[in-house]
């Protein structure tokens, strides 16, 4: 593919049966720093990269040293498969999406992580994005450590920069409390990652779509994590609204959380049913 005709500027590079794009004409990229670069993409494409993150539904997702004290993560994205494949012939692909949602967010005044590389599969419709490692905490971990004070002015303020999103016209794809970074603190600053379905999109003025956004953030149950902080989070993104809005907005949501929460224990419950099952079946078998 061509990165140019995406409209994307930047080195462009051809290895492997892949096509590479270095964003921008950054200078501090070496022609030996590009290569272990490349080289420590096809790791994380072949599965051999020293530190695995996670795997999710669509991606994988490592990290790895470079030189010049240069850290990076890899997100490497499964091929679309089934009736998206179909979709995706008229969309953009996944990593120019990305690099282009990144920039207008960056350009409205919202963190997000640095794009090192980007990677697109000739045949087999695999991408890689490649970002900076990011100076601070994700959110999670952030409460974990953080005092009680701060761990209020924090969660007040993620709410109102939230709102600020949602006011820009964006709705994240999976703002869960993992993909929020807490990189300041005097005042709180964050950078939002994981932009693979994030939309600049006219549902931003619709009330459904945002407080689905705010569902994604609530639902998780994470250790430390109580109603308290979830309402904090709400008072700093509903201070702009009515008093007669916040109170019918925080309903809503309130009912959704709890709908979502109920229909996640039940799927959980109902796992663990089956794990257990399928453990005293082998165990018969084994006998």
């Amino acid at each position: 593919m061509s990165w140019w005709a995406a409209g994307l500027d930047g080195v462009e590079l051809t290895r492997g049966g892949w096509s590479f794009l270095i964003p921008g004409y950054d200078a501090r990229f070496s022609e030996e720093l590009r290569e272990s670069l490349i080289d420590s993409a096809f790791a994380a494409i072949d599965g051999t990269l020293a530190t695995r993150v996670r795997r999710s539904r669509h991606a994988e997702t490592w990290f790895d040293h470079l030189d010049h004290g240069l850290n990076a993560y890899f997100k490497v994205l499964d091929p679309i498969r089934g009736l998206h494949r179909a979709r995706s012939v008229f969309k953009r692909r996944r990593a120019v999406h990305v690099a282009s949602i990144s920039e207008h967010l960056r350009a409205d005044g919202f963190g997000v992580a640095e794009i090192l590389l980007l990677g697109a599969e000739r045949s087999g419709g695999r991408e890689i994005i490649v970002t900076a490692r990011i100076d601070g905490f994700n959110l999670v971990r952030h409460l974990k450590r953080a005092k009680l004070a701060s761990r209020r002015v924090v969660l007040r303020a993620l709410g109102a920069e939230i709102a600020r999103l949602h006011r820009a016209g964006y709705i994240h794809g999976d703002l869960t409390p993992y993909n929020i970074f807490v990189t300041g603190l005097e005042p709180p600053r964050f950078v939002f990652i994981d932009h693979d379905r994030t939309r600049r999109t006219i549902l931003s003025r619709f009330e459904r779509p945002r407080l689905r956004n705010l569902v994604q953030l609530g639902h998780l149950d994470v250790g430390g994590v109580t109603n308290t902080d979830r309402m904090r989070v709400w008072i700093g993104y509903s201070a702009q609204l009515s008093v007669r809005r916040r109170r019918t907005e925080r309903r809503r949501i309130a009912a959704m959380l709890a709908a979502r929460m109920a229909l996640e224990g039940k799927h959980s419950a109902v796992t663990a049913q089956a794990s257990s099952s399928l453990g005293r079946h082998s165990e018969a078998s084994g006998s």
